[in-house]
């Protein structure tokens, strides 16, 4: 397949916070499909932004995924990056003219994005599209039919209309903004310039011409400056450049094991240094114990002394009872008055009264408390012992730890301090590689930069050969609106023949509105759901189809978003069958039109194929039925189950479910 004609979708990567998310396209069909909610409208929607498209809307996984995504495209043989931010639309669009791979090594160009629109200084990233893909840039009147009618310049966005149906416009009687008077007039003046058949286009070509021209001329300008300058300077050439880069890289991978080597010679060199570690472990271990020991004794002190002053208190007690015993047992011939009634009362009959106790009793519990007094004063004085010891030993082992530690760092000091030397001259080193390599990427990018103008140039003076080719076809005898018409309606016919529906007739291009008719009925007028999603694939499929027949102003681009809308995909007895086959009077409840709808894509895209030409068709839709999935299995580029079974990703962003949703 020649792809020096066309534009090719590569690669879209989502930068995100905690991987990069890559969607793989190829030429021919590409099948996304699986359940709803799972990113797969995403990957055309976002494929739409990072082509021009003026805003995008953000599901909540990706917006908490994702910082920026980079769209990899082939344009006439010559690989791009076009990367943009998905949450500001307004800033400006970056394209590097390099494969994604090669992305730290260029320099990008800065372009407007539809919202904020490019100038004379400052192109759009539409102007850069028409321009790569070598498309004559014009103005499309307001209103054709009126001289004075203002005049809008043509955008890729404009273009892009007749490439992509997103799921809304699937089957929609809104299709290319029916219903929109002054779009639709705009609209037609678009198709007119596909098909080469737009209002003055001999003027606008030549104006194209003149316009490329001058900017060639102000690019070469440039270029002789630069070459001259970097020239001048003995600036090194990209070839030197790459050489030194990777012999930067081939040094630092040697230094890089030269200084994992040093580190294993440090650690196999310390075996006296480990030794004193170990030491100095056992005295620790050691303090530890005695530390231990010593908290013991002091709590062992604490306690009985206490106990001891318990004791103490009773021995007192008892003494302090046997006083007053011998004071109140002995006889007292004593009489006083009572403090009461005055009565007199005989001290000697109160007396007789009191149980007093023996002396021998409280003699032995004095004798007991006093023998465990003395025993307490000896456990007290043996804890003390105990401590002093504890306290004894502790000094020589803090004495041995601070001489311990002074031997580690004079070993630490002999042993290491070298290693050390050593090790930061190889940092150091690394360092001054690293800033090496930096300063020769950034000479490699204006190396880049000024090759991109070299190819820019080039381009300019392809394109400008081509208008000229064009020009010279136009005034020998433009292609005729009805001659297009008329070659579009057999494509459109034949695509809807494969199809298969009921009542096959009327099928062509409608002269006024240039939409397409089906049983001479035009496209806004069909009432079945499911036909008109047949009809409007089929017509953007034939617009593809027309780069085989003629030379039109279009990529061999085509993206559809829900390809079976309003289309029956399950046997009619089926229970979950999508319409009721009674109202059915198209016959595009059937599962076979289903199949073969795809089967009509998948010819179209064969048919390029044949003929050695680029073309890329990108098919979206919800669970296929197992058949049709089968036989269109190698076109597969996507497939996804939002609970991860068979071991397919859940989405397009396939680690949503290990972030904590708020």
């Amino acid at each position: 397949m020649n792809l020096s004609q066309g534009l090719l979708l590569k690669n879209l990567i989502l930068h995100g916070h905690r991987k990069d998310y890559r969607v793989k396209f190829q030429p021919g069909i590409n099948i996304i499909y699986g359940d709803a909610d799972t990113g797969k409208s995403s990957i055309l929607r976002l494929v739409y932004y990072l082509l021009g498209g003026k805003q995008i809307k953000v599901d909540e996984e990706i917006s908490s995924s994702v910082k920026y995504a980079v769209l990899e495209i082939i344009v006439n043989g010559t690989p791009y990056c076009i990367s943009r931010d998905i949450f500001n639309p307004t800033r400006d669009i970056d394209v590097y003219s390099c494969k994604y791979s090669e992305i730290s090594n260029s320099f990008p160009e800065k372009y407007k994005s539809s919202i904020t629109k490019g100038d004379d200084q400052n192109k759009s990233l539409s102007e850069f599209i028409l321009e790569t893909l070598e498309l004559p840039a014009v103005r499309l009147k307001q209103a054709p039919t009126k001289d004075s009618s203002e005049t809008a310049r043509l955008s890729f966005l404009d273009l892009f209309k007749f490439i992509y149906l997103d799921q809304d416009d699937v089957g929609s009687t809104h299709m290319l903004n029916i219903g929109n008077h002054v779009l639709e007039t705009k609209n037609r003046e678009v198709f007119k310039y596909i098909f080469n058949v737009f209002d003055s286009g001999i003027s606008e070509i030549e104006v194209d011409i003149a316009n490329k021209t001058q900017e060639k001329t102000q690019i070469s300008n440039q270029y002789s400056a630069i070459s001259h300058f970097l020239s001048q300077t003995e600036f090194k050439s990209a070839e030197v450049l790459d050489e030194e880069i990777s012999n930067i890289d081939n040094i630092k991978i040697e230094v890089k094991a030269q200084l994992s080597d040093l580190n294993q010679r440090m650690t196999s060199d310390n075996e006296l240094y480990e030794g004193l570690k170990d030491a100095l472990n056992t005295i620790n271990l050691n303090i530890e114990q005695q530390e231990e020991a010593k908290s013991k004794a002091l709590r062992s002190i604490e306690r009985f002394s206490r106990l001891l002053n318990d004791y103490q208190n009773d021995i007192d007690k008892i003494e302090s009872s046997l006083s007053a015993k011998e004071f109140i047992g002995r006889d007292i011939q004593e009489k006083t008055n009572c403090p009461v009634c005055e009565t007199i009362i005989d001290i000697g009959d109160i007396s007789e009264k009191f149980d007093i106790p023996s002396d021998a009793r409280l003699k032995n519990e004095l004798t007991s408390i006093k023998r465990r007094s003395k025993d307490l004063k000896q456990l007290i004085s043996d804890n003390r012992s105990d401590l002093n010891s504890a306290n004894a030993l502790l000094a020589e082992l803090y004495l041995e730890k601070n001489k311990a530690r002074e031997i580690m760092d004079e070993e630490l000091s002999n042993s290491i301090s070298p290693y050390l030397a050593e090790r930061d001259a190889i940092v150091k080193e690394l360092a001054q590689l690293d800033e090496r390599r930096e300063k020769a990427v950034h000479s490699l990018r204006v190396r880049n930069k000024q090759a991109a103008l070299a190819d820019q140039i080039g381009r300019l003076e392809g394109t400008i050969e081509k208008l000229k080719i064009k020009l010279d076809d136009l005034k020998k005898g433009a292609p005729s609106l009805d001659n297009v018409l008329k070659d579009l309606g057999a494509d459109i016919n034949r695509f809807i023949q494969q199809v298969k529906i009921k009542n096959h007739h009327g099928v062509g291009i409608d002269e006024k509105t240039f939409f397409p008719k089906v049983r001479n009925i035009e496209y806004r007028n069909i009432n079945s759901g499911g036909l008109r999603t047949i009809v409007s694939i089929g017509y953007l499929a034939s617009i593809l189809l027309q780069k085989l027949r003629k030379d039109t102003n279009i990529p061999g681009l085509l993206m559809i978003d829900t390809v079976g809308k309003f289309l029956g995909k399950t046997p009619e007895d089926s229970d979950d069958s999508q319409i009721d086959s009674e109202s059915d009077v198209d016959g595009v409840a059937d599962p076979e039109k289903y199949r073969n709808l795809f089967n009509a894509l998948v010819a179209v895209a064969e048919e390029f194929d044949d003929k050695g030409k680029l073309c890329q068709i990108i098919l979206v839709d919800n669970d296929m039925p197992r058949d049709v999935a089968y036989e269109n299995k190698g076109f597969e580029i996507a497939h996804y189950r939002s609970n991860g079974i068979n071991g397919l990703p859940i989405g397009l962003i396939d680690d949503w479910d290990s972030v904590p949703k708020k």
